[in-house]
């Protein structure tokens, strides 16, 4: 990797097994190979099925690929997240690799203002600025401000949404892998999200990305990568 990458994937192919199928096989891609530096913003492009948000999930490391490495900048050193073990991916992901997805996993009697404030938290931030973090995040998301103390079970798709996307950007990872962020939003909070992605880049944040609305992807994209070049043969 050049001191600018922050990751690098060489040669990563998936194919999924479907076990409940007499064990058919399903090609996904093959021999995708890109990396992205400090400041821009990948976004994957291709149609639905191409297997978009597997990449995403191989680079988060939900998923394993059958080949290939994937390499991250984890402050002074380089992890393989494709062989690298449980407690080393588990590291990554709290201090350098965030994932913004479409759905909050709603965690029962945690309010909102918790949610937001735990990654501040994490990074070695005092109780009081994570509280101040949080709360400037969920005003500018537009998140009434009577929800702030309410687990977030029973919030609308959007509220929910808000709540995620407050949490990954309070305290924006060196790398976010981002999902269709603004999938449940109107267009106000879509502007906010499009500025939070922009400020995180100017900041030096690395993102990965996948984005359907067309205007939100014009605006956050320094460059694609059309995944359909790495369809694997069936």
């Amino acid at each position: 990797m050049t001191p600018a990458e922050m990751i690098r994937v060489e040669g990563v192919s998936k194919t999924f097994t479907l076990h409940n199928q007499g064990g058919a096989r399903l090609p996904v891609f093959r021999d995708v190979t890109f990396s992205v530096r400090a400041g821009e913003a990948l976004v994957l492009a291709g149609p639905s099925g191409t297997g978009k948000s597997s990449l995403l999930r191989i680079l988060y490391g939900n998923y394993l690929p059958n080949a290939g490495s994937i390499a991250i900048r984890h402050g002074g050193e380089v992890i393989d997240i494709a062989s690298a073990p449980p407690r080393a991916v588990l590291e990554v992901r709290r201090r350098t690799m965030g994932f913004v997805s479409q759905f909050l996993r709603v965690i029962p009697r945690v309010t909102a203002l918790d949610i937001v404030r735990d990654p501040v938290l994490a990074r070695g931030g005092s109780e009081a600025e994570a509280t101040e973090k949080a709360q400037a995040i969920l005003a500018r998301l537009n998140l009434p401000e009577r929800l702030w103390n309410l687990a977030p079970a029973t919030f609308s798709g959007g509220e929910q949404q808000r709540v995620n996307i407050a949490r990954s950007f309070v305290s924006p990872s060196p790398i976010l892998l981002i999902d269709e962020p603004t999938a449940s939003l109107d267009a106000a909070n879509r502007a906010v999200v499009v500025d939070l992605i922009n400020e995180a880049r100017a900041r030096g944040t690395a993102i990965v990305g996948i984005f359907h609305d067309e205007d939100v992807r014009d605006r956050v994209a320094t460059r694609a990568l059309d995944i359909t070049a790495f369809k694997a043969a069936a």
